[in-house]
């Protein structure tokens, strides 16, 4: 049978004595422990308010160097250029998600001056406004955490004052006034100055969210160094001091000009127009022809040292002769056909210029239109009539007549 032993006398208070101070040790730790947790939590959200002022700082320093100039102009040594979340988040610089308020409300905005010395540099102030003013211990460890600029907060609302009393700067100098508890970041000449440059940098590669990057804001000068390997080349226009080679074709939406040259081809090639098929090339010294035998055709005047026609020669008007002729000197070519001074027609015979009346009747004469000198007959096939001509008549006895004219003349039998 089991027994119980009940424990009396000085042991039983011990022992309640021991329970009590175990309890208050739990007690104890767990109060540490809670403070300790919230400590570390609130340090948490300190240092995740220092992350997101670096971050803001970071895209006003960017935001400040691609604008530099137009902040410049604006900017005077009192009178900022505030810079919100909102113009950073339309300029890209800031993401679409990106608060505008840290954890206690408060909202973030930077100030740009001009610097009182040098005032063709800015300066620059991050702050913090509004919402819930922060303990003295949050200030000093936000600032310490800040690492772009130069960390530092508001107690006074009148001064802002750098991490471990590093820095500080009169808020009247940036044409600011505010209240206490709230966090503060220098940009020196320095920091807005590299940024300026580091915006004129050209990156060589993509750089996602920063396209400025990748553009020149001036020309480039190469140094009489190559471009090689380039794909498209886009531009307006294009200056070249020595020549331009193409493997392939070169096509122009305009005229090709050449102001102080030639149009040059090879190897009996020329000038063709696509659309129609006619076009000029040479394949000899001497001819430049027709591609394709397309006709020639102006309204104006064809020129050259001779004109050969290789079959009939058409005229639409009459023809006119310029040379002047003599009779009885020497002429190049028989048959060939000029004029004396008084406009007489004049004929090669036998190399000599002669007037068609020295040309035995009955002789053939070409003659350059389709109507001859009174007293001569065309010859064109049809019937001949001696009584018109006798003399030819009597000289040619192997023409036909007709049969009223027979007998009327010896001659005609």
């Amino acid at each position: 049978m089991k027994r119980e032993r009940r424990i009396t006398g000085p042991d039983s208070g011990f022992a309640m004595m021991s329970v009590a101070v175990a309890l208050l040790i739990v007690m104890m730790m767990a109060t540490m422990a809670s403070g300790y947790m919230s400590d570390y939590l609130k340090s948490r959200q300190w240092q995740l308010m220092a992350a997101q002022t670096n971050r803001f700082t970071q895209a006003v320093e960017s935001y400040a160097g691609r604008y530099y100039a137009s902040a410049l102009a604006s900017a005077t040594t009192t009178r900022p250029v505030p810079i919100t979340v909102q113009m950073l988040k339309n300029t890209g610089f800031l993401p679409a998600g990106f608060r505008e308020t840290n954890s206690n409300g408060q909202q973030l905005e930077a100030l740009l001056i001009r610097n009182a010395r040098h005032e063709e540099v800015l300066q620059g102030l991050v702050i913090t406004s509004g919402g819930q003013p922060l303990p003295y211990k949050a200030l000093r460890q936000i600032s310490l955490d800040i690492s772009s600029g130069l960390g530092g907060y508001i107690r006074d609302g009148r001064t802002a004052t750098g991490a471990m009393n590093s820095w500080t700067v009169p808020l009247a100098g940036f044409g600011y006034s505010g209240g206490n508890g709230h966090i503060a970041v220098l940009l020196s000449p320095e920091t807005l100055t590299g940024a300026r440059e580091d915006s004129d940098r050209l990156y060589r590669f993509q750089v996602n969210g920063r396209p400025e990057l990748n553009k020149m804001h001036t020309s480039i000068d190469m140094g009489g160094n190559n471009l090689n390997s380039a794909g498209v080349v886009n531009g307006r226009y294009g200056n070249f001091d020595v020549s331009v080679v193409s493997n392939g074709p070169v096509t122009a939406g305009g005229d090709i000009r050449s102001t102080g040259g030639w149009i040059i081809s090879r190897h009996g090639r020329g000038w063709m127009d696509e659309s129609h098929g006619g076009g000029f090339y040479m394949t000899d010294n001497e001819w430049i022809r027709s591609l394709n035998n397309k006709s020639i055709y102006t309204g104006g005047q064809l020129k050259g040292g001779s004109v050969r026609s290789d079959s009939d020669l058409s005229a639409g008007g009459v023809l006119k002769l310029d040379q002047t002729s003599y009779a009885g000197t020497w002429c190049p070519q028989t048959g060939a056909i000029s004029h004396d001074a008084s406009g007489g027609i004049l004929l090669c015979q036998s190399g000599r210029w002669g007037g068609i009346d020295n040309y035995p009747i009955g002789s053939p004469i070409p003659w350059p239109s389709t109507t001859p000198p009174p007293g001569y007959f065309l010859m064109a096939g049809q019937r001949f009539s001696c009584g018109s001509y006798p003399p030819t008549g009597a000289c040619l006895s192997w023409l036909r007549f007709t049969r009223s004219e027979r007998g009327i003349y010896p001659w005609t039998g």
